[in-house]
């Protein structure tokens, strides 16, 4: 429940209608969750149709990219693990921080940034912390690569990329990445 939260705030802040379409992976996790994964491929589908985003070198790119990145990793949490409702009072708490935070963008995305790292953690233990640490090599690598993408398909293509690049190695390494 805590990334259609986020979901929402980010719909606010970003003045967009795109976030709020992860209510639909919400709805239909009532069907259950293979459902919900079909509501969540629709709301990536819609995140990366929408033509407002811009090269993850632009401030308004990267106000989105963290925006939605952020909210989309929260969704996805909440429709692996079933949680469609508010748990426990720790929920209650994150919920509010979340809500508060949207003053500006700077106390949003701490909140978020910490939202995300506490619920991944909580939900996967330590891979999280693999994920947290290809986040921050795909940021060292964007920012390496810096004028020297020609656009945002090669942006698309090196995050794709970096990706897939993980999977690899964790597959290498056999560390469980889906302790779902």
């Amino acid at each position: 429940m805590i990334g259609l939260l986020a979901s929402i705030v980010a719909a606010a802040v970003l003045k967009s209608w795109v976030p709020l379409t992860a209510t639909i992976a919400y709805i239909l996790s009532i069907k259950g969750r293979k459902t919900a994964l079909l509501g969540f491929s629709l709301y990536l589908t819609s995140i990366i149709a929408d033509p407002g985003f811009d090269s993850v070198y632009t401030i308004k790119g990267q106000r989105w990219l963290i925006l939605l990145g952020m909210t989309t990793l929260l969704v996805l949490n909440d429709v692996l693990q079933g949680k469609i409702r508010i748990e426990n009072k720790g929920d209650i708490l994150i919920g509010g921080a979340l809500a508060i935070s949207a003053v500006n963008d700077y106390t949003l995305f701490a909140t978020l940034v910490g939202t995300v790292v506490y619920k991944l953690y909580e939900s996967f233990g330590k891979a999280a912390l693999y994920f947290l640490t290809w986040l921050s090599a795909m940021g060292i690598v964007l920012l390496a690569l810096k004028g020297k993408l020609p656009g945002i398909a090669a942006e698309t293509f090196v995050i794709g990329a970096l990706g897939l690049l993980a999977v690899v190695v964790g597959g290498i390494r056999d560390i469980n990445h889906a302790e779902v």
